[in-house]
């Protein structure tokens, strides 16, 4: 028996794959952020200053860990504890860097701010902040405070053998120079594209959830997607309060299924019914209507709602010609299996109806109901009689113009009698099912 995951295991495993994608596009952003550090550093001249073995060493450490971060965001390596490993990473080697940095050029720890790469903290952030869980937050933040801690906390606070700065390159010229300056601007601009990065995807996610989290409450209880996506949209009261509208109403049944099922094993039954209704659902769902209920080996569709279609009628023609021919070809490859053949009664009728959720508060169904829905039951019983098995009522036929088509011809049946009725309905059946078109 396969298990089925409860809510809380479902939202985990959503959140999970949430996470796995946020490194890979954090993975892609370290990229894409190394490449501008990099461009910016050579073409404004960096390659000459004193500390450009620190700065090209941090690049290069930085370039290998995003490249093992794209890796570890496939799902066969992934876990969602190497992002604060990752995120270490990134706070530890950037205190670092400035440290080295003010280290070369034997600048005092206080001018850390001057360094161009302390504005990185704030892309590390940001990277930070598009994860799902405050962790990766916290972990930048504490791996480079307590990593610079430290630093200065060995080194000093004073400039290198206690005096003022006085190694190449070092003073305001250091700090403030082309370089630095583009620099900073260089990660100002990463920290802006980051920031939208996070806001664009925080959006998307929060849509997404909302749409997911009406669906997931509602789809069990209405379960065509044309009704679904009624519902995740506007809400059950959408539904709830149902209509009078019109719409057109099918029944499909297998002529002899009793019969029938007494010859095969339950595994043959079984992927009978499944290829039956795969024809009927999908012919349905391509003329335009829904599946309002399987009973049995019987289906029951509409056409012309939740939404009303002013041409669902030949929707609903188009779609009971369409099945006869699909069953056809379904038999043309039953017969080669050396499988019996299947023969199909449809009814179709169109009319008012209430269409909307009925049930219990804790169990809710979308239907629609009336004596639309009684007489096209009716007709299928009524299509047992024919040799087409197809009858569909008259008004049917005029509002769908095909009772004038000589391409289909429609022929009259003497005996409009409907059980359970008083009155009679004008009544036709298909009367060359081997000719008609494939609609």
């Amino acid at each position: 028996m396969v298990g089925r995951s409860s809510p809380g295991q479902h939202t985990q495993q959503l959140i999970l794959a949430a996470e796995r994608e946020a490194q890979l596009v954090s993975a892609i952003a370290r990229l894409v952020i190394i490449t501008i550090a990099i461009s910016i550093f050579l073409l404004a001249g960096g390659i000459n200053l004193p500390v450009a073995p620190v700065v090209l060493t941090y690049l290069g450490s930085y370039t290998l860990v995003s490249i093992t971060s794209a890796i570890f965001s496939s799902k066969r390596f992934f876990n969602p504890w190497l992002s604060l490993v990752f995120t270490a990473i990134d706070g530890i080697s950037l205190a670092l860097l400035i440290g080295f940095a003010l280290r070369v050029t034997g600048s005092p720890m206080s001018l850390h701010g001057a360094v161009p790469g302390f504005v990185f903290i704030f892309s590390i952030l940001i990277l930070a902040t598009m994860r799902y869980t405050i962790g990766p937050t916290l972990v930048a933040f504490f791996s480079f405070a307590l990593t610079w801690y430290l630093f200065s906390l060995i080194v000093g606070d004073g400039a290198l053998n206690g005096a003022t700065p006085s190694g190449p390159g070092a003073g305001p010229n250091f700090f403030f120079g082309t370089v630095q300056n583009a620099a900073r601007w260089g990660f100002l601009g990463i920290a802006t594209i980051l920031c939208l990065l996070a806001v664009v995807r925080r959006r998307k996610t929060l849509e997404a959830a909302i749409v997911a989290a009406n669906k997931t409450a509602n789809l069990s209880r209405y379960l065509p997607d044309r009704v679904a996506n009624v519902v995740a949209e506007q809400g059950i009261d959408a539904l709830a309060t149902g209509q009078q509208q019109n719409a057109t109403v099918m029944f499909v049944d297998i002529r002899g299924f009793t019969g029938i099922s007494e010859q095969l094993k339950p595994k043959e039954l079984s992927d009978l019914l499944s290829e039956f209704r795969s024809i009927v659902s999908t012919e349905v769902e391509d003329h335009s209507g829904i599946i309002d209920k399987f009973i049995g080996d019987a289906v029951m569709a509409i056409f012309g709602v939740p939404d009303e279609q002013p041409n669902n009628e030949d929707h609903g023609i188009k779609c009971a010609l369409s099945i006869l021919n699909k069953i056809e070809v379904w038999n043309e490859k039953r017969t080669e299996r050396l499988q019996p053949e299947i023969q199909v009664t449809i009814g179709v009728h169109c009319g008012m109806v209430f269409a909307g959720a009925v049930g219990t508060e804790n169990r809710m169904e979308f239907t629609v109901l009336g004596d639309t829905v009684n007489i096209a039951a009716r007709l299928q019983e009524a299509a047992k009689n024919t040799n087409a098995g197809l009858v569909v009522s008259q008004s049917v036929l005029d509002r769908s113009d095909h009772l004038s088509d000589d391409n289909k011809p429609w022929k009259a049946l003497k005996d409009s009698t409907i059980r359970g009725r008083m009155g009679k309905i004008s009544l036709y059946e298909f009367a060359e099912p081997s000719k008609h078109d494939d609609d």
